[in-house]
């Protein structure tokens, strides 16, 4: 138990520091062109949401949002930012993303789903869920969100967002399907190793 106790709490620590890493030095934003770019910063709590559950994935969720709040504060770079101030916007929809992850996760896993199809299908869903969270609370907890979209209503910057937030989907499948899949190989060379030296 207490060697699980602080698997997780290494694990935790470690994905928090990776979010706050990613966020600050801008690696978690992969340029498109001079005008877009998609974000990776959701990915570690999908994959601790995946690899540990669900206390772990909301602290992670936490600390992104976190992240975003003091951003938003601190060196706000668009025209949404300031509206990241408000924890309603910033943090809740970063620590549901980490409950919506998780119980996807254990939802597939529960119906004998292959666990590297399982990941990539919790990691696409989740981050549509993600994008839709963030969008909506922008709009029910930001006032003057719509003014300050040039009068587009929640749908309309959903759909101007559907090419980037396929592209960030597309790529939370690929690295959450691989990395359980690495997981899986890497335990049973581990299993197979300890049955030999028996």
């Amino acid at each position: 138990m207490k060697n699980v106790n602080t698997r997780s709490l290494a694990m935790t620590g470690a994905f928090s520091a990776l979010v706050v890493v990613l966020g600050i030095t801008k690696l978690g934003l992969i340029p498109l062109g001079p005008t877009a770019s998609i974000t990776i910063l959701h990915i570690p709590v999908i994959l601790i949401a995946i690899l540990c559950g669900l206390p772990e994935a909301a602290v992670v969720g936490l600390a992104f949002g976190l992240l975003s709040l003091i951003q938003a504060a601190m060196s706000p770079s668009g025209v949404l930012d300031p509206f990241f101030v408000n924890p309603l916007i910033s943090v809740l929809p970063r620590v549901l993303l980490g409950v919506i992850a998780w119980a996807l996760w254990k939802g597939l896993t529960a119906v004998k789903c292959p666990k590297a199809l399982a990941a990539g299908i919790t990691g696409f869903v989740a981050t549509v869920c993600h994008t839709v969270m963030v969008i909506g609370c922008l709009y029910i907890f930001g006032s003057g969100v719509k003014d300050a979209m040039g009068g587009a209503g929640y749908f309309a910057v959903m759909g101007m967002l559907l090419p980037q937030a396929c592209m960030e989907a597309a790529a939370s499948t690929i690295v959450c399907g691989a990395v359980s899949a690495l997981i899986y190989v890497a335990k049973n060379r581990k299993s197979k190793l300890s049955q030999e030296e028996d």
